[in-house]
């Protein structure tokens, strides 16, 4: 019902939204045509063109008109990613900068489409973060943090030097992860003989909200090369994952453990591990959990070696040799090449 009266609302402000422009003439609300002029300038009196700072001011003229097309866009639905660029205002910015065809302009104008996402995405992309994200939502997190890795990749946006709506949309992240941990996560500590039951209400409880936060840290780990890494490290490793996650499996109540540590492990970025052959000083106590762990089912061979691969993807090399050796599962460390990460 809900969903129907916000869809209805939408409907309604899409509706009234046509009117917005309707006794104005193409060739002031139409992107297209307002660029045309400049580009004739351009083209025609390139000095005085380059004297006026035409460049830094397009994004601010073109602005509301580009608001207005960005109406009904969400960047936290599944198909948003590249969503805005199909809309008239891209297409023709994107041919003013670079011009068309194989032809290629000179460099005064190439900045101009990162300026104009900047100055327009961005913001309404903030308000979303600030007003409806959910951070604990798969898709929602998926979605938007999609869309920021495209505008990183083809437009250069969230490298170098930061301008303010870059910032402003950053920090707005930052906080609703952190409020997120803050207020959203929540595991009980019951005591252990509410254990013994395993399909007891108790259990069943703690091993959701165990799961629901490694939901999360899994959502965090989508925002690597974005965020700061020492805020990311800060937010996944000192406030999630030793905070919350190892309480609970050093509680040793979950009736598997191994496949917990496996989607941890595989909920930290990449980036972080890049050239490192040692275990980063705040996945210390997650490593020597999953090494006492190895000794408690030493029996099972399988399950030691599920536990190697995730030593392996924390590059805890001189555990995996240690422990290997111990219970004879030196062939697992060349089947699975777990002192080779960087080749996979």
């Amino acid at each position: 019902e809900l969903h129907t009266l916000l869809s209805d609302q939408m409907e309604a402000l899409l509706s009234r939204s046509l009117d917005v422009f309707s006794d104005v003439q193409d060739d002031f609300c139409c992107v297209k045509n307002i660029l045309a002029r400049f580009e004739e300038w351009r083209r025609s009196y390139s000095e005085s063109y380059h004297n006026a700072y035409i460049s830094l001011c397009i994004p601010k003229l073109l602005n509301p008109i580009i608001r207005h097309q960005l109406l009904s866009w969400n960047p936290l639905k599944e198909s948003s990613c590249g969503e805005f660029e199909n809309l008239p205002w891209f297409s023709a910015v994107e041919t003013f900068c670079h011009g068309h065809g194989h032809e290629e302009l000179e460099q005064i104008d190439r900045q101009t489409l990162s300026s104009t996402i900047e100055k327009t995405v961005l913001p309404k992309m903030t308000a979303f973060v600030e007003l409806v994200w959910d951070p604990m939502s798969h898709q929602q997190s998926g979605s938007l943090s999609g869309v920021c890795h495209r505008l990183k990749e083809d437009y250069s946006i969230f490298k170098g030097e930061q301008s303010k709506p870059v910032k402003g949309f950053i920090e707005a992240v930052i906080q609703r992860l952190r409020s997120s941990v803050d207020e959203d996560v929540f595991i009980p500590l019951y005591p252990k003989k509410c254990f013994d039951d395993g399909s007891s209400a108790q259990c069943h409880f703690r091993d959701q909200q165990f799961w629901t936060a490694v939901k999360l840290l899994g959502n965090m780990g989508r925002w690597d090369l974005l965020l700061p890494e020492a805020v990311l490290k800060e937010l996944m490793l000192d406030k999630l994952l030793n905070r919350y996650l190892m309480i609970t499996l050093c509680s040793q109540t979950l009736s598997n453990n191994t496949p917990a540590c496996k989607k941890i492990a595989e909920s930290l970025p990449l980036s972080w591990f890049e050239g490192e052959s040692q275990c980063l000083p705040q996945l210390q106590n997650f490593k020597n959990y999953i090494v006492q762990d190895v000794h408690r089912i030493c029996k099972q061979q399988s399950a030691v070696v599920e536990y190697l691969k995730v030593l392996s993807r924390i590059r805890c090399y001189d555990s995996i040799m240690d422990l290997a050796g111990r219970y004879h599962c030196e062939d697992a460390i060349y089947a699975h090449q777990l002192l080779n990460q960087e080749s996979q």
